[in-house]
């Protein structure tokens, strides 16, 4: 868990018995010996054996807090290491820049323990800088304070455009999360332009292309990526399209793959045809499923394929149209059998009641 801790400053700098009360120099000294050893625990109880003895508010009770609090981090317990963090902050007696130190971490921790709101109460209490906003970020996001998390990001990028591709990932991720899929694709092209060469900062801004709409950038954006020799395969566009079908956006996976189809950047197979109709009539777009479909029925023929024409004439009350196409049918098995006399006898049904 050290890894990722700022620093344990005021630690590292010699203290002697001159400078703090002679025990608890003598406690801080002896638990840094144990500890050395590999006996924490005994490093803990000389630590709390000594705190009665120091004043609140006093420079050696918060050394002892402090030293508890990274122990507690040392020994994976972050529920201790943000309760002596947290004491040790309340004596106001350590540095300006090692209380700087211990409440970052604290914050970190509070990150990790899903404690967000009290995680952003004490960033603000931090000095402005690039490692701090971007925790406050990450704590207004998971607060759902997103209207203070994107201009936090938005203000880091303006003031440095070289900032870490950490950040433009956050303004992707949180416009995503907001579905404002035009920014995030904005942003997502600033680090396709850092790395070209990484065939998923491709694929991603594709992704969002077409979720914002924009079939024909997303093709466009494929098609680029291919004379630019990323690498990108048929098999990397069907996965985009299934992405979307997945989401709940089976409009925008049609238009996609409509797209693709379109730009011969897909080869235009009988498959494919019925996975389009298919997406067109998850979406609910009767009209453009029907035509599709009638194009598969001319290339195929089958019973399966005239089955789905009739049924869309009988979604839009075409009820000459469904007896038309049931026309001479074959069913192959039980279940066309009877969606088969389903669908001719509500045809019929409606042209009975017409008249």
């Amino acid at each position: 868990m050290r890894g990722w801790l700022f620093g344990w400053l005021l630690l590292a700098t010699p203290l002697s018995a001159a400078q703090i009360d002679p025990a608890v120099y003598k406690a801080l000294d002896d638990a840094r010996a144990a500890e050395q050893r590999g006996d924490t625990t005994g490093a803990r109880l000389q630590l709390q054996a000594a705190l009665p003895a120091s004043a609140e508010g006093s420079l050696e009770r918060a050394l002892l807090q402090q030293r508890l609090a990274y122990l507690a981090i040392d020994a994976n317990d972050p529920e201790h290491a943000i309760h002596w963090l947290t004491e040790t902050l309340k004596q106001d007696a350590l540095g300006a820049e090692a209380q700087a130190q211990d409440r970052a971490n604290l914050a970190r921790l509070l990150l990790q323990q899903g404690r967000y709101q009290q995680a952003a109460v004490e960033l603000a209490l931090l000095p402005p800088s690039d490692a701090t906003r971007q925790l406050q970020v990450q704590a207004y996001r998971q607060l759902g304070e997103f209207d203070k998390a994107l201009p936090l990001a938005e203000q880091v990028v303006r003031e440095r455009p070289a900032a870490d591709d950490s950040w433009y990932r956050l303004l992707v991720g949180m416009n995503y999360e907001l579905k404002r899929y035009t920014a995030a694709a904005r942003w997502q092209q600033v680090l396709l332009q850092r790395a070209p060469g990484n065939a998923a900062s491709w694929r991603q801004l594709a992704s969002l292309q077409s979720l914002a709409g924009e079939q024909g950038k997303a093709a466009a954006t494929m098609r680029l990526a291919q004379l630019a020799g990323v690498g990108l395969q048929a098999s990397d566009m069907e996965s985009l399209i299934a992405l979307h079908a997945r989401a709940g956006a089976p409009w925008q996976a049609a238009r996609l793959l409509e797209q693709l189809l379109r730009e011969r950047l897909l080869q235009t197979t009988l498959e494919r045809q019925r996975q389009l109709a298919q997406l067109w009539q998850a979406a609910r777009d009767y009209p453009q499923a029907l035509k599709v479909w009638q194009q598969v029925v001319g290339a195929s023929g089958q019973t399966a394929d005239r089955l789905q024409v009739a049924w869309l004439h009988y979604q839009q009350a075409q009820w000459q149209d469904v007896l038309a196409m049931v026309q001479g049918i074959q069913p192959a098995s039980a279940a066309q059998r009877r969606q088969l006399a389903s669908l001719r006898a509500a045809a019929q049904q409606a042209l009975d009641m017409d008249q």
